[in-house]
């Protein structure tokens, strides 16, 4: 109940050389070491993007302020805006080329009126995906390899 009653007060309640702010840094610090050295590393990639996401909302934010004359609430709510909608831009892109390309994922065989490049340019570029081509078999136990 005292740690409470220091914290409610705002008066340090630790000594002059450790505040609170300082055992705040050093927990976390102590925190993302420990989850750097667990099976978990993976999860400092999203508290990186988590802050590089954050740097770019300030960035945003500082941007807007200092341009327009909106205040520092509606400047973060502009820049979130504004972020959201790069990422609605950026998957509405991803789904068009999703979609270009599910017929020829499906049917396996291009259309002739999406080719844009030569047949010369196309036959020097090669995919892995055009690496296996399956023939007729001439067995009849025959079971695909690879899936059309």
């Amino acid at each position: 109940m005292t740690t409470l009653s220091i914290m409610a007060s705002s008066t340090p309640g630790l000594t002059s050389t450790l505040s609170w702010s300082t055992l705040g840094y050093m927990l976390l610090v102590v925190g993302i070491v420990a989850t750097y050295l667990s099976g978990r590393r993976y999860l400092l990639g999203y508290l990186i993007g988590g802050m590089g996401y954050w740097i770019a909302i300030e960035g945003i934010q500082s941007i807007v302020v200092n341009v327009t004359s909106v205040s520092s609430g509606f400047g973060y709510l502009t820049a979130i805006l504004i972020s959201v909608a790069m990422l609605g831009a950026y998957l509405a892109y991803r789904y068009k080329q999703f979609v270009d390309n599910l017929e020829t994922q499906k049917s396996g065989v291009e259309s002739l009126g999406r080719r844009t490049v030569s047949m010369s340019a196309a036959a020097r570029v090669r995919t892995p995906r055009d690496k296996y081509i399956e023939h007729t078999p001439i067995y009849n136990n025959y079971e695909p390899r690879f899936r059309n």
